[in-house]
């Protein structure tokens, strides 16, 4: 069974998604959380950061190299056809590597409820 070390879900949209992933396909696995400033996660993880996905004598630090690992080793990760198959893996490295303006002004904070409020914008012709 796979151990999965993360951070804080609400504020860590990189261990979000390997954990994401493994619920979504009912892939069974044991939820090692780690607080932000509590843990020591160079004691289990190679760089010292989460997510870090632990199999065996296995160990993979990366949200996107866990996904390629578990696709390779469950259906239903990525899509079968082969486009459909490349398009989903660009898409997720994009996701991966940029957006970095967006990232440094939306946060990851699952914990805060936003309300918004209802306006009308003016008509334009």
């Amino acid at each position: 069974m796979y151990t999965l070390y993360i951070g804080n879900k609400n504020y860590s949209s990189w261990s979000l998604r390997p954990w994401l992933l493994l619920r979504e396909l009912d892939i069974p696995f044991t939820e090692q959380l780690i607080p932000f400033g509590k843990g020591a996660f160079g004691s289990f993880s190679p760089t010292g950061k989460v997510p870090c996905l632990a199999d065996g004598g296995v160990l993979l630090w990366d949200s996107l190299g866990i996904t390629e690992y578990l696709g390779e080793r469950h259906p239903g990760v990525w899509p079968i056809d082969v486009g459909a198959r490349a398009w989903a893996r660009c898409a997720v490295a994009e996701m991966h590597s940029g957006f970095n303006k967006m990232r440094d002004q939306c946060l990851m904070n699952c914990g805060v409820r936003v309300v918004i409020h209802n306006y009308s914008l003016p008509l334009q012709d």
